[in-house]
């Protein structure tokens, strides 16, 4: 329940609500609803909707309630349309809305790289946009597009890894508990950081054996290029900038291209340093295989207190989980399956789709759940023997999403 004062409060039916109410209170803990804020005007007829469906009555405040006409005046009178009310929804809803948002995104990273290669400037704007729906998305169900993220191309490696390492600073942002405007700012930061690869030689940039000491230098370099290129377009916040300068800074002072020290590098550098290492270790390069979720993570916790903060990290691997939706397990019993989520109480015993019998040959579609036991041919109860990265074993999992064999659990 608010705790705001109780004046000028009405209590009223849900059936009577109308356009311009302030609803401060309802018949039942906010908690319990799909509404993210306590407390908010009405300004569409889908938020009574969603009101009806859950309470019987609501109290609104009269001072801060505007008539119908009145909120028309105001919503005309705005120099830009008042923000919605984002209420959570389920995957299957927010899946269908979430992946032309995705595939938008992943234009517009391939565009960002279009136009650096041509000396062209950076549609800021298009940028700003499609963060702002990937932002409101992950409101509404971060899994939607969390799983999206887990569907990879080998090919345009970097606009991919950029769009990827956006989605899990936000994801980890909000994780972080930062309010919305600053979920968007690290959302373009993320989509950014990497810009300035373009002036790497791709003979560098993908060179499948180690880099020589000239070769280091030059990929280095990729930090205060981005810096250079970001830092001549006024549309831009100055945290982008930072971001793409200083996201390889170490927290013991030992990172590039500074060798700044935990006080000096901005927080924003802290988060996606994060987000971009986990992707780079979790994906299949021209020089190295991608490692699962569980290892990738363990390499991150490895590195606590000399490349990564402690706190971000925790923060991360909570969000994530030992057993992600998406990736692919294979069995004590040689069964291979796809994991589609945890129940709440027990993280460590995932629900996995069965796909591949023990000789990895295509196999009825089964739900086996490891937190109720359950048991093989053999009677023995199944348990997670290995966990491999998305793709192993040619899974390619949003085939079994698209048939309706997956709605991951949410988060």
């Amino acid at each position: 329940m608010s705790d705001e004062p109780k004046t000028d409060r009405i209590q009223v039916e849900a059936a009577q609500l109308t356009i311009g109410m302030y609803v401060v209170e309802l018949d039942r803990p906010w908690t319990d609803t799909s509404f993210l804020f306590q407390g908010f005007r009405i300004n569409k007829q889908q938020e009574i909707r969603l009101l009806q469906e859950v309470c019987n009555y609501v109290w609104v405040d009269a001072q801060r309630s505007l008539s119908v006409r009145e909120q028309m005046a105001e919503n005309a009178a705005a120099s830009a349309p008042l923000k919605a009310v984002i209420a959570k929804v389920d995957f299957t809803l927010e899946i269908e809305q979430a992946a032309p948002v995705w595939h938008a995104a992943r234009e517009e990273s391939l565009r960002i790289l279009q136009a650096v290669k041509l000396g062209q400037a950076l549609d800021i704007g298009a940028v700003k946009t499609v963060i702002k729906d990937c932002v409101e998305s992950m409101l509404r169900n971060p899994t939607a597009m969390l799983w999206l993220a887990r569907i990879k191309n080998s090919d345009d490696y970097t606009a991919e890894h950029s769009l990827r390492v956006s989605i899990l600073s936000i994801a980890l942002a909000r994780e972080l508990g930062l309010p919305t405007y600053e979920l968007e700012q690290i959302g373009i930061c993320g989509m950014l950081h990497d810009v300035g690869k373009i002036k790497v030689p791709n003979e560098i940039l993908n060179k499948p054996g180690i880099l020589t000491d000239e070769e280091r230098c030059i990929m280095q370099s990729h930090a205060a290029e981005g810096r250079k290129l970001l830092m001549s377009n006024p549309q831009l916040a100055p945290s982008a900038v930072d971001v793409a300068y200083s996201h390889h800074e170490r927290v013991d002072g030992k990172g590039y291209p500074r060798g700044l020290d935990a006080s000096k590098i901005p927080y924003f550098a802290k988060i996606i340093a994060v987000a971009d290492s986990y992707d780079a270790i979790n994906s299949d390069r021209v020089y190295s295989k991608g490692k699962s979720s569980l290892a990738s993570l363990c390499l991150l916790l490895e590195a606590v207190n000399s490349h990564f903060d402690e706190e971000i990290v925790v923060n991360f691997t909570r969000m994530i989980g030992i057993y992600p939706p998406g990736e692919i397990v294979e069995l004590t019993n040689g069964e291979v399956g796809i994991i589609i989520g945890c129940p709440p109480g027990n993280k460590l015993k995932p629900k996995v789709l069965r796909v591949l019998d023990a000789e990895k040959r295509p196999c009825k579609e089964h739900i086996i759940d490891l937190a109720n036991m359950t048991k093989d041919s053999d009677g023995k109860p199944y348990r997670v023997h290995e966990v491999h990265s998305s793709g192993a074993f040619g899974i390619q999992i949003d085939a079994y999403r698209s048939k309706g064999l997956i709605i991951p659990m949410q988060l």
